[in-house]
Parts: C-alpha cells; structure tokens; sequence
C-alpha cells in the first residue's frame, strides 16, 4: 500500500497531518529517536512528545524512555491493525446501541455492485417476505439463498425459484428435495438479469453477471417502491417465467385455508381445479368500478386465471384471478395488492378463503 493510502486511512481515523507524518516517520525506520522523527517530519522535537502520546494511545507506536535518548518504535503491523479494529467494534457496539430501525425499511433505490452485498440484500428480502417471493438467479447463487428460501417456506411464504445459467443442470440434479425451498422451481439455460422480490412491495433486480462472479460494469438495483416492484413483476412474468423447465411443484395448500395474499390463492385454486376438485370461496370484494363492498359467501370457483403454475390458464402474462359463479352470473376477481391495482378484473379483492364443495 503505497504512503497516500496509508495517509488517507489513518486520516479517516481521525489522526492530524501532523500526526500521520510523524507515525510515517516511525514506520520508515522501523525505531528512531524523537530528534530524528522531529527533522523527518519538520516538527520541533518538543511538539513530536505531544503527537506521540496520540500515536501511543491509538496503538501505533510505543516509547522506550530506558534508552538515551528515547526511542520510538512502530508496532507490528498486525498489532497496530488490531488496535484501530478494536475501535471500529467499539464504534460498532456503539452505533447499535444508538440506532433506531427506521420505520419505512424499504425506500428509495440502491445501487448495489458486489455479489457478496447483492446476496445478502437478497436474503434479507427473503428473511422479510409474508407471503410471497420470486427468486430468479443463477444456479451457482443458489447455495448461497437457499437456507433464506427454506426459511421463508418453513414461514408459509410461497417462494416461485428460476434456476439460470451456468451450470443450470449441474445444481438442479443435485437437489435432491426442491419442496424444502420453493414451491415451484423452473430452470433455464439462458442468462436474463437476476430478479429478487417480496410480497409484490421490494426486491432487486440486476445485471447476470453481478451474481456470478464477473467484476466489471454489473450491478443490481434494490427498490422499496410497489409500483417499481410490479413493473418488474411483468417483465418477469412476461419474457422470463414461461420460458423455464419446470423442475418442482409442491401440492397445494390443505384446505379449508383462507389466503391473506390473494395470488396465493389463485395458485391453489388453480391447483385444485386442475386435480378435478371443486371448490367454493368465500371473499369480500369491492368494486372496480366504484366504492361499495360485496360479500361473496359459498360461491363456486369456476376458473383460476393465472401464469405461475401449470397449466397456464391465464388469458394475458400477469393476471391472477379467480372467477366465481354468484347469483347474478359469473364474475372475476382481481387481486388487490399493493402497487397494482385490478385493471381487468370486475372485482378486487385483498383475501379469499377455500374449501372443497
């Protein structure tokens, strides 16, 4: 490391260009006495007596007053580092104990360029998720989420995974047990960007190459904004989900269950009538087209209009609705969730709870 670096470094932990020069004049030689520093560092001896009890107390330097005249020595590199590392723990312990989570966790944007950070805000959308998150990543990344992906399983968070390119085949072959990490798996042999998100309000999404080991112009973008995290929802759910091999489908839900998150279930609802089971629904709907609330109560599904799972019954990429059979006709439902409000739908609603007819 060349002296303007050590000169930048020691300056962030708060020593004087005073300070610095004399410490440097030290490290040159390894010992000097306080004559020799005080012309190295064109200070007057007597002022290198009050900068060396600054270096003392950082624990860069030590004073042998035995000798005559004094020596000053540098501490070994390692000591010396271990010192200012103890101060930045310190500072650590310290701004934990001062800090207060802010409330609105998800914010703003973040542009992220290291894989080791791109993962670790990945896991955290995971470690945050309530109901729902897509995870779209090279295979290689896998190791790495899949404790964060069981975890949100285990948590009864419907995890979509597309395994991308390299070595797609490699890691999805060596799984023997998918169910313990998503609901539903795809792999693809292709490089789209990776895609991060949670409960349809935040994620991330990047550049291929931030996960897979390339240092160069790649980065990823965490949002904190609905709109933002659903306009990247129908991309993904357009040009990327359909063109992977599904690999894994856990059975659905056991029912009666009610769904706090409407899409999920529209996913279950979608597997059950798939499986020739009939079902009924009970939901509270508001209309599209105004304010008033309607309760739905016993009413038979019909249809599951959706894209996430097979067989695809929707009739455009990003609809996720449950059609019902009520007094007045047959009727489609839209989910309401944040950010993306039903378009096409009749009715929306925030939940829906199923049971066999």
């Amino acid at each position: 490391m060349s002296e303007s670096r050590i000169r930048e470094h020691l300056g962030a932990f708060g020593l004087s260009t005073t300070e610095v020069a004399t410490y440097l004049a030290i490290l040159r030689r390894g010992e000097a006495t306080t004559g020799d520093v005080a012309a190295a560092a064109d200070v007057s001896q007597g002022y290198v007596y009050d900068v060396v009890e600054t270096l003392v107390d950082r624990g860069l330097v030590t004073v042998d007053e035995s000798e005559r005249p004094t020596v000053l020595r540098a501490r070994p590199a390692a000591e010396a580092v271990a010192e200012l590392s103890t101060r930045v723990s310190d500072l650590r312990s310290a701004i934990e104990d001062a800090y207060s989570e802010p409330t609105t966790a998800d914010v703003g944007f973040e542009v992220v360029r290291s894989r080791q950070t791109v993962e670790r805000r990945a896991e955290r959308f995971l470690a945050d998720a309530s109901h729902e998150a897509f995870v779209v990543v090279p295979a290689t990344a896998f190791g790495a989420l899949k404790e964060a992906m069981a975890e949100a399983v285990d948590r009864g968070v419907f995890v979509y995974c597309m395994l991308l390119a390299p070595d797609t085949g490699v890691v999805a072959d060596a799984v023997s047990d998918f169910g313990r990490y998503a609901h539903v798996v795809r792999t693809w042999e292709a490089r789209p960007q990776v895609f991060v998100l949670r409960d349809a309000r935040a994620g991330l999404v990047g550049s291929h190459g931030v996960l897979t080991g390339r240092h160069g112009d790649e980065y990823a973008v965490a949002f904190g904004q609905p709109e933002v995290a659903n306009g990247f929802y129908g991309n993904m759910v357009s040009n990327v989900w359909p063109m992977g091999e599904v690999r894994h489908v856990a059975d659905p839900t056991e029912l009666p269950a009610t769904f706090e998150y409407f899409r999920n279930g529209v996913t279950t609802a979608a597997q059950c009538l798939d499986a020739d089971r009939d079902l009924v629904a009970d939901v509270t709907v508001a209309d599209t087209g105004g304010d008033h609330e309607i309760d739905f109560e016993g009413v038979p599904v019909r249809a599951a209009n959706q894209t996430l799972v097979p067989p695809v019954t929707s009739s455009f990429p990003v609809e996720s609705a449950l059609v019902v059979e009520t007094d007045g006709g047959p009727v489609s439902i839209g989910g309401d969730s944040p950010g993306f409000d039903p378009y096409f739908e009749e009715f929306a609603a925030r939940e829906v709870t199923l049971r066999e007819a």
